[in-house]
């Protein structure tokens, strides 16, 4: 048996640090779990997402897994190792490397953002409904049908505040508190800067840059920590 370290934080905490999308964040420079290990750790803490640092260099190399299998993005979990890195580890890098893609990062007063080329985000459906209350009323049954869904209504359209929840029991996530490849991928389609609330009280920023990248941010908590036997 062999313990791992997982450094946990929750992305896109509102400014009393509260909700957000937690993150496993496991450093394992020279890969030294393999991808079933790894697998089981994602699968263990049943996050959206479980980061892997293969390498902790001046462009540090991530792989990153859902609880059922290996997947090239997720805008919060690469956010949250972003900020892992340069605040806990002290680190100052400005990109990391995901599936062999450069996602850069910068920040904007206190929010930390990543901008990430959208090819690379996940495959998500968009659902969009009549009005925040019929996003917020969604059913277990109802939410248990839908297929990796971006549910989404404007809270104030001149103002780009959206309502927003997501779902994804087929890939093992009954519900995400906060979707930021998703995001980024409505933030390009309505080729808006959006201010995103999303499941329970996560804060999302989105924006697009051009036809193929777009930007997400928001606010980071700090990080705790957990031992898993393997």
């Amino acid at each position: 048996m062999s313990t791992v370290e997982v450094n946990i934080v929750r992305v896109f905490v509102d400014k009393n640090n509260k909700f957000g999308n937690p993150v496993g964040i496991v450093l394992d420079e020279d890969c030294k779990l393999d991808d079933d290990q790894r697998q089981k750790v994602a699968a263990s803490l049943n996050f959206s997402e479980t980061v892997f640092i293969d390498k902790l260099e001046e462009i540090p190399k991530l792989s990153i897994f859902n609880p059922q299998e290996k997947v090239r993005f997720a805008g919060h979990a690469v956010l949250g190792v972003v900020s892992f890195i340069n605040r806990d580890l002290g680190k100052n890098i400005n990109k990391v490397s995901c599936s062999g893609e450069t996602v850069e990062s910068t920040k904007d007063k206190n929010i930390m953002y990543i901008k990430a080329p959208l090819p690379i985000m996940p495959n998500w459906n968009f659902e969009e409904l009549l009005s925040p209350r019929l996003v917020e009323n969604i059913s277990k049954e109802d939410a248990s049908n839908k297929k990796h869904t971006f549910v989404w209504s404007w809270i104030d359209e001149q103002k780009s505040l959206i309502r927003a929840r997501t779902f994804a029991p087929d890939w093992g996530i009954p519900e995400d508190q906060a979707n930021g490849s998703g995001s980024m991928l409505l933030t390009s389609r309505l080729n808006k800067n959006l201010e995103i609330h999303h499941g329970e009280g996560s804060i999302i920023f989105a924006r697009p840059v051009d036809k193929n990248f777009a930007e997400v941010g928001g606010l980071v908590s700090s990080v705790s920590k957990r031992e898993l036997v393997l």
